[in-house]
């Protein structure tokens, strides 16, 4: 039995490699999924107030709902998708208005320094409440449980609607470094869409893994010339577009992101993002297949070298399992 299980010992090893190695890589590239990259597609544009700070803007049953900022010109606004101002509420002049989001048919609007979060009906346009927290108010977004929000850092932290309590921080990373300065934000499934401070490029996050899974290069819509950053990102479900304009923008954009063609071949290798907004499992590549093959093999022959003192062994010649055992006197150990 011995010798027979010497014999097949090196095909057991072979299989055993082969099974566990393809997971061992795969679930190291799972955790730096690679990003695709998409082009903006501009299907309307329509005016926008030059004289809004955009800090926050959402869509709602055919509305859009704007948070300007900037210390005695902050205010929450309804907007039609002419860009009229339909309705319009200001606020103190020593509060800076930021992030917008709508949850439960209330519109939650942070505000930069002042540590509050004011709730307002959407009906009435009248605050009902407010909500406190710690540190700089900059985006937020309701993915339908939670809130999620940032603070111009590289951390989106997860909050309860009921009292606004830090559930979980995400960290974010691209390209396996911090994304710092997130800004603005659009909850859409599992991702988060993310305006960053000075940078002409949109963020998809998968609040998961704070992985960027995505950008989305927006330097094509810019005004010309430029009044200030991107800033505002609304997504309308029923026709599966966004809303897009930035601080002081003369215009607004209804656009679709399209995915870069030539980076399809090679995502699919190096893992992405799939239809449904989920990170990819990393496949091996050609490369590391081979060096797992190597790695078997060696692994086989080092195994039945040291287990049967090799192939010319004078033990395996005379078919020799074992020495016979020693006997032992009475008292005497092993």
């Amino acid at each position: 039995m011995g010798n027979q299980f010497r014999l097949f010992w090196p095909l057991f090893s072979v299989i055993i490699v082969a099974i566990f190695c393809p997971f061992l890589s795969s679930s190291e590239g799972s955790d730096s999924a690679a990003s695709r990259q998409f082009e903006i597609e501009i299907l309307t544009t329509t005016e926008h107030d030059e004289g809004a700070f955009t800090q926050g803007l959402l869509f709602h049953q055919g509305k859009l709902y704007e948070s300007t900022g900037r210390f005695d010109n902050s205010s929450l606004r309804e907007l039609n998708l002419e860009g009229d101002i339909l309705r319009s509420v200001n606020l103190s002049s020593d509060v800076f208005g930021e992030g917008l989001t709508i949850h439960n048919n209330t519109l939650i609007q942070l505000t930069w320094k002042s540590e509050i979060a004011y709730i307002w009906d959407i009906e009435t346009f009248t605050q009902i409440g407010n909500f406190s927290y710690q540190d700089e108010g900059w985006g937020i977004c309701s993915d339908g449980n939670n809130l999620v929000m940032s603070n111009g850092s590289s951390d989106l932290t997860i909050r309860s609607p009921d009292d606004f309590s830090v559930i979980k921080t995400v960290s974010v990373s691209f390209n396996g470094s911090p994304l710092q300065a997130i800004n603005e934000l659009e909850c859409v499934g599992d991702l988060v869409y993310a305006n960053v401070w000075h940078n002409e490029s949109i963020f998809m996050i998968n609040m998961t893994s704070g992985n960027v899974v995505g950008t989305i290069g927006a330097s094509s819509i810019f005004p010309d010339p430029s009044p200030g950053v991107l800033n505002g990102i609304a997504y309308d479900s029923g026709n599966d577009t966004f809303w897009i304009t930035g601080k002081n923008w003369p215009v607004m954009h209804q656009v679709v992101f399209n995915q870069l063609v030539e980076n399809n071949s090679e995502l699919e290798n190096e893992g992405g993002v799939q239809n449904d907004g989920n990170p990819a499992i990393k496949s091996p590549s050609g490369v590391e297949e081979i060096g797992l093959i190597l790695f078997s093999v060696l692994f086989a022959l080092l195994t039945y070298i040291l287990w049967g003192n090799g192939f010319f062994s004078r033990t395996n010649s005379r078919e020799v399992d074992n020495p016979p055992a020693t006997t032992l006197s009475h008292g005497e150990h092993e």
